[in-house]
């Protein structure tokens, strides 16, 4: 990459006969960390290593925490899919010259983000924005700075180079345009030093989109970020091919200690592959980490595991009982789902259930605390990757499902592996994602308590810690909000695992797996007022990213991004609403005395709508949300 002093070039000069106004900073990396750091739109392919990292050692910072994710964010091949993009200068903007999420997506918004990338087959789209301006000094990244996040709910592509375009439409504090850096015009122009000219390589898919007719053209444009993001999600198929590269799991000292009319448990172990390196809880970093080799996750170890299994009563389907792999909340354990009812509401609709132990959880960390191990901030790839052993234990799971064949007095009990399906809730519902959008065998899910976008689990999570006093006493750089860079730095380092990310392969952009072209999978998801445990905004974006809709019920509230895709509030029963799938969040009043983050079981309503739209799916194929009552 390019090292070079910082040397922002600032001149104030007026566009199409306004007076002389505001000018946006600009520099081409690196050497001062501070100030003009962000002198740089960031994040920029201008920091970008000859090895296709990104170089993040310069990036301010005032907490020794903030440095180790600094440090593990060097590695990644690409900067973040939901993260903020930063630009500053050297006056006030009028804020109202700023254009909302809607209009940020039009032809003649003030500033942009768009895909810039060629080879992308979304090339030229806008992805909408949350803008804002702050004229108050911050600290670390100073005054007078434009922060835009993609809103939440949308995050940008994988791999993708993307440009945040800042035009002359954008007005200062006295109304005047917005002006250029000399060095930015250079940029964007020919010619230039060799340092100019070896930039203006970082800047070329927006120069070419600029070059088209129709739209903007350089002149209109006063500063730029154009960054690449990362390859977050593949490290799902790195997962699953590491999981079925190891020895099938297989149940063993398998006992039935609990009798009901309507299912038998049974209760079992068996040994299954743990991706993470080092010991857990993972206190240090970079111990938790998931390794990817030749596209593959290495496995580092084959671990003890206990599960639980519920079977309907009666005589099982020719082709097994249809299953549901269910991941427990934080503080659960691997019986949580008889002890919530859904061993009970599935088993009416004809459905068997197993599940483990979660990440950290019970025999796998003893000793410990499974609330501050598994969100341990402290250790950067272990908070991350934490998540993703859970979707390895999901697919664990389903192997030892797939081969499970248990002699229950006069009937033999198996499990159809075509019939597969997921519940999660909580902690289940970070664990998931992966799971759902990348196992070709899956059909259909219920998300209980789940959320997307960590930036907004750290800035609104109360319980069962309270995450933001911890966040505000650790990252040391005020004020801590949606604009933070230490937030957006650690968003960018979690992209991986961040369920936001994996919620449109689920729905709208089903991937393919080993050559096969996956079918959409059918979400149910739940939401209670107020989730102090999933916060609802997490849980909003979530829910945008699936682009379902709502379903009426009594308590019923609009979702803004949904609105943005132009999805409904609509009255069940309802099926087939979003590419040929079923696709819905369902929101509840909580319970007196209870959290909004348990409605699927407190409410009897969600409990019934979720259990159908599994049933309805395993009987007939095609989900559906029933109604309420």
């Amino acid at each position: 990459m390019l090292r070079r002093l910082l040397c922002p070039l600032v001149v104030v000069f007026g566009c199409g006969g306004d007076e002389p106004g505001v000018t946006a900073l600009f520099a081409l990396p690196g050497g001062t960390p501070g100030d003009d750091y962000y002198a740089t739109p960031f994040p920029n392919d201008l920091w970008r290593d000859d090895d296709g990292t990104i170089d993040m050692s310069l990036f301010p910072t005032n907490s020794l925490i903030v440095e180790d994710y600094r440090a593990a964010a060097d590695t990644l091949d690409g900067f973040g899919k939901n993260s903020a993009i930063y630009a500053r200068f050297d006056g006030a903007l009028d804020p109202a010259s700023l254009p909302d999420a809607a209009g940020s997506i039009t032809d003649d918004a003030s500033i942009y983000l768009v895909d810039v990338d060629p080879e992308s087959a979304t090339y030229g789209e806008r992805t909408p924005i949350s803008a804002q301006f702050r004229a108050g000094h911050t600290q670390t990244i100073g005054d007078n700075h434009l922060s835009a996040r993609p809103f939440p709910g949308f995050p940008l592509a994988d791999s993708t180079t993307y440009a945040l375009v800042i035009t002359d439409r954008v007005r200062d504090a006295s109304g005047n345009s917005i002006g250029a850096a000399p060095l930015f015009r250079e940029l964007l122009g020919d010619g230039g030093d060799q340092l100019v000219v070896d930039s203006r390589q970082a800047y070329a898919p927006l120069i070419a989109y600029l070059d088209e007719a129709g739209g903007d053209e350089r002149d209109d444009v006063v500063s730029a970020a154009v960054f690449t993001t990362q390859s977050a999600t593949s490290i799902a198929t790195a997962i699953r091919k590491g999981v079925y590269g190891a020895a099938a799991p297989v149940g063993t000292d398998i006992t039935s200690p609990a009798t009901n009319v309507n299912f038998k448990t049974f209760i079992g172990n068996y040994l299954a592959p743990n991706l993470q390196t080092g010991d857990a809880p993972y206190r240090d970093a970079p111990t938790g980490e998931i390794i990817v080799t030749a596209g593959v996750a290495t496995v580092q170890r084959m671990e003890p595991m206990r599960f639980a299994l519920t079977v309907p009563a009666g005589e099982p389907p020719a082709g097994g009982f249809p299953i549901c792999i269910y991941s427990h909340g934080t503080g659960g354990d691997f019986t949580s789902f008889i002890d919530d009812g859904t061993a009970l509401s599935l088993a009416g609709q004809g459905i068997a259930v197993i599940s483990t132990d979660q990440v950290l959880h019970g025999p796998r960390n003893p000793g410990g605390s499974a609330e501050l191990d598994f969100f341990n901030i402290g250790n950067p790839y272990a908070m991350r990757d934490n998540a993703l052993q859970g979707a390895a234990d999901a697919w664990s799971q389903l192997r030892l499902a797939d081969g499970l064949s248990i002699v229950d007095g006069q009937r033999t009990v198996t499990l159809d592996p075509t019939k597969v399906s997921f519940f999660g809730h909580s902690q289940g519902g970070l664990t998931g994602p992966a799971f759902v959008a990348f196992e070709p065998s899956l059909s259909g899910a219920v998300m209980s308590g789940t959320g997307g976008l960590l930036y907004l689990a750290l800035l609104y999570k109360t319980a069962p810690l309270d995450i933001p006093s911890l966040v505000e006493a650790f990252i040391r750089d005020n004020p801590v909000d949606e604009e933070n860079p230490s937030l957006a730095l650690v968003q960018m380092w979690a992209e991986r695992a961040d369920g936001v990310n994996y919620a449109p392969f689920m729905t709208r952009f089903p991937q393919v797996v080993d050559g096969v072209q996956l079918a959409p999978r059918n979400i149910y998801q739940t939401e209670g007022f107020t989730d102090t445990f999933t916060p609802n905004p997490s849980i909003e974006a979530f829910a945008t990213a699936l682009g379902g809709d709502i379903v009426m019920t009594a308590d019923v509230a609009e979702v803004p991004g949904l609105a943005l895709r132009g999805r409904m509030i609509k009255s069940p029963p309802f099926d087939t609403n979003v590419n040929t799938a079923t696709a819905a969040l369902a929101q509840f009043r909580q319970a007196g005395g209870s959290d909004g983050h348990f409605v699927v079981f407190d409410i009897p309503s969600a409990e019934r709508q979720a259990a159908e739209f599994l049933g309805t799916l395993a009987r007939t194929g095609t989900a559906t949300v029933v109604a309420p009552n």
